[in-house]
């Protein structure tokens, strides 16, 4: 049953949401797999991840708004480092008889492969207002030298002027 809200026009979303309801409807009876699709709510939640270099120091920041440092797990392991946890939804908040949400809930994983050479030993986390900063020493980058490519191809063109 359709809510309110989803057929008042004044709501953008509302529009939308109406569009995929009525395209469901219409898909299921011909293509009985497609009910099967997931709902935005189930998809994968994956925690935008910033890296930079400053000081010897790789610093990873990862958005975690709504968790608790208990509930945000930091490993270091063979294929990096590994940076998990799960958002969970209020039970009383999804009792309620309007219950819209735009943010994704559920487990995440993520992995950060460590450049050669990391002392993975004094890795260093913390936590502060929702944001997830790493840091881990990493050695002195080798100084590089700028070195240019030859550009190989036809030889140049030659251009012939035409007498009118």
């Amino acid at each position: 049953m359709p809510r309110a809200r989803d057929n008042m026009v004044t709501e953008r979303a509302g529009s939308l949401r109406r569009m995929v309801g009525d395209l469901d409807r219409w898909l299921e009876p011909r293509f009985p797999l497609a009910g099967l699709r997931t709902a935005p709510a189930d998809v994968l939640w994956l925690p935008p991840i910033e890296m930079r270099e400053r000081d010897r120091q790789l610093v990873i920041t990862v958005e975690l708004p709504g968790l608790k440092k208990e509930e945000i797990g930091v490993n270091v392991s063979s294929e990096g480092l590994a940076i998990e946890g799960e958002r969970t939804q209020d039970g009383q908040r999804r009792k309620d008889a309007e219950f819209t949400t735009e943010r994704t809930y559920g487990r995440f994983y993520r992995v950060v492969p460590l450049p050669a050479g990391a002392d993975i030993k004094e890795v260093r986390a913390t936590f502060r207002n929702g944001v997830l900063e790493i840091s881990v020493p990493i050695p002195a980058a080798a100084a590089r030298v700028p070195y240019t490519v030859p550009v190989e191809g036809e030889p140049q063109a030659t251009t012939v002027h035409v007498a009118a």
